[in-house]
């Protein structure tokens, strides 16, 4: 009997075959794929040789199929932590775009599918490829679904959110393009989810572009199914006066990867990237943050919380990079985990690299267990164990879920992760 093939070889051939159907796609937006093409092949899937997968080993998605569900299911995101918010919505199904908002969008806001966009205007290919060179990003663009493309003009407020979700079936490469004009103001949502049977691998990037004042607040639920590969990659570049607020709640997904690369390119920008995870079981949840600061007198802030149970793996790795040219740089990184159980695992990596002199720059890191004795405290006033275990773990996680500016969306987020903590009796499973 033939050995089944890895998924790596999958890819490979999946490559080859959408390679050989490329002949009648626009020129530009051919060459690029035809690059990512050729980089994905001589890359490969990383390994832990590699310094930033040392901690993450990518076994189970080298042992996973790669294809459809046998029984694809629609997600609607009626148990996510954004279903309560008032949100212009657009559903992906498989990496597949499944039409525009039904209420009419204020004048200067472009939404709709990105590969629509890319035929229409093929030099926004451009701005895909522009960063990010990795294994996961070029094969993202090589085997490339579809994606949301969002463009809001100079000066446009998007009068309430825009909720974004995927419905994940299958294997899909989903590339979101988001670009904000000067001075435009607005919120995104995404929501991640999909039937806990399915083994699929999702590979999603979102390439962030702001100009000069303008602000985006970008706040997403991970919580793909129980036996999901789940990978997202964010390139941000950021121009003066801009303010990027980031917040992820990674809670789904057997194997997950969050990466941001964030590049300051302008004076007075404020960058805010946070997150929080709940891991439990035998899931594994790496985060991993690289803040460029290219430009002086800007400040960025990082706070990520993380709580682990039964036999989970977290891994943190966060760098500030300050140039030369970035003096009066203000940074700070702080990452605290803590471990419900002795066979739960964080690993965390927080760096500086500083060229500049004139910086204040700072970070953390601390690794602990649930304080016994404010459990005790509360026992004590006649509070029910699981819900004393709940206050208290629900209380570590919110030094995170506070940074987030939008009331509707940390009430959201609250809910579901009180949801999560009593429904396992104070366990992050």
């Amino acid at each position: 009997m033939a050995e089944a093939a890895t998924i790596e070889q999958n890819l490979l051939a999946e490559i080859a075959t959408q390679k050989a159907a490329l002949d009648n796609v626009e020129p530009q937006l051919r060459a690029a794929r035809l690059r990512a093409m050729g980089r994905f092949s001589e890359l490969g899937l990383p390994t832990r040789n590699d310094e930033a997968w040392r901690w993450t080993d990518l076994q189970p998605l080298r042992a996973a199929p790669y294809g459809a569900a046998a029984q694809p299911a629609l997600f609607t995101d009626s148990q996510g932590a954004f279903a309560d918010v008032d949100a212009y919505r657009l559903l992906f199904v498989g990496g597949v775009f499944q039409g525009a908002p039904s209420a009419p969008l204020p004048q200067g806001v472009v939404i709709g599918s990105l590969r629509r966009a890319l035929q229409d205007e093929p030099a926004l290919i451009e701005q895909l490829v522009r960063s990010g060179e990795g294994s996961f990003t070029a094969l993202n663009l090589a085997l490339l679904n579809d994606g949301a493309f969002i463009r809001i003009a100079a000066g446009v407020r998007l009068d309430k959110p825009l909720h974004v979700i995927y419905s994940n079936t299958d294997a899909n490469q989903v590339r979101n393009l988001i670009m904000l004009g000067s001075g435009a103001d607005a919120t995104l949502l995404e929501s991640h989810h999909g039937p806990d049977d399915a083994g699929y691998f999702t590979n999603h990037v979102s390439d962030v572009i702001l100009d000069s004042g303008a602000r985006l607040a970008h706040y997403r639920d991970q919580a793909d199914g129980a036996s999901a590969l789940h990978f997202y990659y964010l390139n941000a570049r950021l121009a003066s006066l801009s303010n990027y607020e980031g917040f992820t709640l990674t809670r789904g997904a057997r194997l997950s990867r969050n990466e941001s690369h964030v590049e300051i390119t302008g004076r007075g920008v404020e960058c805010n990237l946070n997150g929080a995870y709940m891991l439990g079981d035998r899931q594994l949840a790496d985060t991993t943050t690289v803040i460029d600061h290219a430009s002086p007198g800007s400040q960025s802030r990082q706070t990520f919380r993380g709580v682990l149970n039964d036999q989970s793996r977290g891994v943190f790795q966060g760098r500030i990079q300050v140039r030369k040219i970035a003096q009066q740089t203000d940074a700070q990184l702080q990452i605290k985990a803590m471990l419900l159980s002795a066979r739960a695992e964080q690993y965390s990596k927080p760096e500086l690299e500083i060229l500049a002199d004139d910086v204040k720059c700072a970070h953390g890191a601390s690794i602990g267990q649930l304080d016994e004795t404010a459990l005790f405290y509360l026992r004590s006033r006649g509070v029910p164990l699981a819900q004393a275990r709940a206050m208290l773990i629900g209380a570590f996680l919110d030094d995170a879920v506070a940074q987030i500016k939008s009331a509707a969306v940390q009430q959201g987020i609250r809910a579901v992760i009180e949801n999560r903590l009593l429904g396992t009796n104070g366990a992050a499973a």
